[in-house]
């Protein structure tokens, strides 16, 4: 039978690693001895501020780390659970989740008939709810959308929640300020829901641009557009706070395959399997090579794989960066305070550095300050460039 383990790395301090304690920093991947979950049966890895959510195939949601606000769902008032527990399944109505995602102090998810779930802090309304005594939600709890619009993709903002309906438009609670001019090609308006005003987007053209997918950072957000005349998924749309450009919008020469953003930095990997990244790299977190205050546009991750090897999945965290390759290996970089990068050191890494893992990662995660990644130890192994 193949040996599949969880390992975690990087700050602890609230038991997000799941260990079993909590502790300052983790300077290299230490291995997960109990779990509420089978590690070989886990479909997503999302960490938040402090804490961390796990999604199995199945379709349950296990949680651990920071519950200030109740941000694991375990109608729980601990501050902390150093170790995973599953958030019981009647909080979704007994129905199986399909997608999460984890904010600063919030999380959410979608469940397998499209309606959205949000639990954690509330202090900005970003849950949707104004009424009082909602400051935190501490177990997840729907919320309709306008018309019960299908829900296709949910992300969080340090203030905001953000989510993307099956038909394209982009429903906003909470904080996030468009600086102006906003962007020519999306309408935004506002609208209310449950009594809390809302931000509403959605393409300005229909018939000429469809919105695929968004993605936040700690105050802005990026839109992966399509343009349906032309064809293809070149076109990035950028909102929010652009202090150091990562609200810098792009035409790419390639489909973009995916957007990863940290909080004041983002990536793209394209379906050519070029990376490129744009914003703040005080802390190396851009991976090209150096220490600069920001890049304005995109640079090249200054990463060569080998011949055959392709980018699968990349992950930010707020200031640090993860890739996991097709051949399983693990390059991290940027901010390493708490040893974010699991090198074993604390040094800031302005270039992706390899990984010492015992096997074939397939499957990574990041929160804030922290990684995680599941391991395979076994010797051969498919291309899996198309797994999260």
């Amino acid at each position: 039978m193949v040996d599949v383990g969880v390992y975690t790395w990087g700050a602890n301090s609230h038991g997000q690693l799941g260990l079993g304690y909590e502790s300052e920093l983790c300077m290299s991947p230490q291995r997960l001895a109990k779990c509420s979950f089978q590690p070989h049966n886990i479909r997503c890895i999302r960490g938040g501020g402090g804490h961390v959510l796990i999604l199995d195939n199945n379709g349950r949601v296990h949680a651990c780390g920071w519950n200030n606000r109740g941000q694991l769902g375990l109608n729980s008032t601990e501050e902390c659970h150093n170790e995973f527990s599953m958030v019981p399944t009647e909080y979704f109505e007994e129905v199986p989740v399909e997608t999460i995602s984890c904010g600063w102090d919030i999380s959410g998810a979608i469940t397998l008939t499209k309606r959205v779930f949000v639990w954690g802090s509330n202090a900005f309304q970003q849950l949707g709810i104004c009424q009082r005594g909602f400051m935190a939600v501490r177990s997840p709890m729907a919320v309709r959308l306008p018309r019960d619009e299908p829900a296709q993709r949910i992300s969080f903002g340090m203030r905001f929640c953000a989510v993307l309906t099956q038909d394209q438009k982009i429903y906003v609670f909470g904080r996030l300020r468009v600086m102006d001019p906003a962007p020519i090609e999306l309408d935004i308006t506002a609208t209310s829901l449950h009594r809390c005003n809302v931000m509403k987007i959605q393409a300005h053209n229909p018939n000429e641009l469809r919105i695929a997918s968004l993605v936040s950072g700690q105050n802005h957000m990026l839109l992966k557009c399509i343009n349906l005349e032309a064809g293809g998924s070149r076109r990035i749309i950028a909102l929010g706070d652009n202090k150091f450009g990562q609200s810098n919008a792009f035409q790419f020469e390639a489909d973009v395959r995916q957007l990863a953003v940290g909080w004041t930095h983002n990536a793209v990997v394209l379906k050519n399997n070029g990376i490129l990244l744009w914003g703040r790299n005080c802390y190396g977190q851009l991976g090209t090579g150096g220490f600069t205050e920001q890049h304005a546009t995109p640079q090249p991750l200054q990463l060569e794989l080998e011949e055959g090897e392709a980018p699968a999945h990349l992950h930010m965290g707020a200031e640090h960066g993860l890739l996991r390759t097709s051949a399983g290996q693990i390059y991290t970089w940027g901010w390493n305070e708490h040893g974010n990068c699991g090198n074993n050191a604390t040094e800031n890494l302005c270039q992706p550095t390899l990984l010492k893992l015992p096997g074939f990662a397939k499957l990574a995660g990041t929160g804030a300050g922290f990684c995680y990644a599941i391991v395979e130890a076994v010797e051969e192994h498919v291309d899996k460039t198309t797994m999260p």
